[in-house]
């Protein structure tokens, strides 16, 4: 039995508290849409999550990090 390993990719906001766009989708390398500040794939269907890092020293979220899938391809 083999393992496969998911990939994440980065993502970090611009000024305007947007995702900066493009982010792709670590499952199928399609262009990433934001609703209510979750990305999600309409090309693939994965279900993904949004792992913001943190400040070593204060712990708060810093406004970049990776979005890894939780799911395999829907679609």
């Amino acid at each position: 039995m083999s393992q496969t390993e998911l990939k994440c990719t980065r993502y970090y906001y611009l000024d305007d508290d947007e995702p900066h766009v493009p982010c792709k989708c670590p499952v199928c390398g399609g262009f990433l849409k934001w609703e209510n500040e979750k990305p999600f794939c309409s090309k693939c269907g994965a279900d993904l999550l949004v792992i913001p890092e943190k400040d070593e020293e204060t712990g708060e979220e810093m406004e970049q990090g990776k979005i890894c899938p939780i799911s395999k391809r829907k679609r």
